[in-house]
């Protein structure tokens, strides 16, 4: 199979939806690059967890306010305007 796909501004490449079906790709997963001699060689790579998006991405943000006091921090906020 060859599909065409364009690199954009970025050199991001789109794999083709043939593409990804074929080869099961997800988003979020690993991928494997190769170089061999003019050729480029995209493979997904083996991982012992495959992360679901958006919903693991999410779950594993870290929280802004740990760490902080937040009743102390809104006091500031609250004086600092008067």
């Amino acid at each position: 199979m060859q599909i065409q796909t364009l690199v954009n501004v970025k050199y991001q490449v789109v794999i083709p939806k043939e593409a990804r079906k074929k080869i099961k790709i997800k988003p979020g997963q690993r991928m494997n690059v190769d170089v061999v001699g003019g050729r480029v060689i995209f493979s997904p790579a083996k991982s012992k967890r495959e992360w679901s998006w958006p919903g693991d991405y999410i779950k594993n943000l870290k929280d802004p306010w740990d760490g902080t006091d937040r009743e102390k921090y809104l006091e500031d906020e609250r004086n600092s305007w008067k």
